[in-house]
């Protein structure tokens, strides 16, 4: 009950994060949308504008129906039902109260905001682990998409954005990928090492366009857009 209640406290501040990006957006035109961590549908609903083609990948059985039911009247090329990172195969997925905060990544028992998160959510942050798929987009999306499409890349994986870039390196080299959003946490909150997405957005030849803080302080989404010549 108690992390039903802070989820639907949470998704009312999510609502009002995306209002600020669709209105970013809404200058900006896109061919195709790559959706990494879909969740309910919130961003594919909120953000996409018309019949933009969307490739969602969502690895959670429990939130697939709903989102297939909020995007229904979009046009969702297909949905993926695996996690996306730098390899192909299986990984662990680890299943947060919070539905929209499960990862691939085991969260940092000592971090101050995990502690706080747990107490929130009435001791129990991690209600079980799974076995999922996992694919990387440049084999989940080969010869998916025309080359000349102007692609928009949204990644939220709860920390393992670098791993799906890393795993994009053929898409980056062949598409036209316009623009690339990624979530950046305010603390450190999963544990072992991760990839810096950021590093290797600036390898790629990327750079930070516009940042969006989210209203609890907790993390940033930040939009970067192919560096000019």
């Amino acid at each position: 009950m108690l992390s039903a209640i802070v989820e639907t406290t949470y998704n009312l501040f999510d609502q009002l994060h995306t209002r600020r990006l669709r209105r970013f957006y809404a200058t900006k035109s896109f061919d195709a949308v790559i959706d990494v961590g879909s969740h309910k549908g919130e961003f594919i609903n909120l953000v996409v504008a018309g019949r933009t083609p969307i490739y969602s990948f969502e690895p959670q059985s429990a939130v697939r129906d709903e989102l297939k039911r909020n995007t229904a009247d979009k046009n969702v090329i297909e949905y993926f039902d695996c996690a996306v990172s730098d390899r192909v195969g299986t990984v662990d997925f680890y299943l947060n109260s919070l539905s929209s905060t499960s990862s691939i990544k085991a969260p940092a028992s000592g971090s101050p905001w995990i502690r706080f998160k747990t107490a929130l959510l009435g001791g129990t942050l991690i209600k079980g682990k799974t076995t999922v798929a996992v694919q990387t987009l440049d084999t989940a999306l080969a010869n998916r998409i025309p080359a000349g499409a102007r692609i928009l890349l949204k990644i939220d994986v709860e920390g393992a954005e670098g791993e799906v870039l890393r795993g994009a390196r053929n898409l980056f080299a062949t598409h036209d990928i316009t623009a690339v959003q990624i979530e950046q946490a305010s603390y450190r909150i999963y544990s072992g090492s991760e990839l810096d997405p950021v590093r290797i957005l600036a390898e790629y030849g990327y750079d930070v366009e516009a940042r969006f803080l989210f209203p609890l302080l907790n993390f940033s989404d930040i939009v970067f857009c192919k560096r000019q010549p």
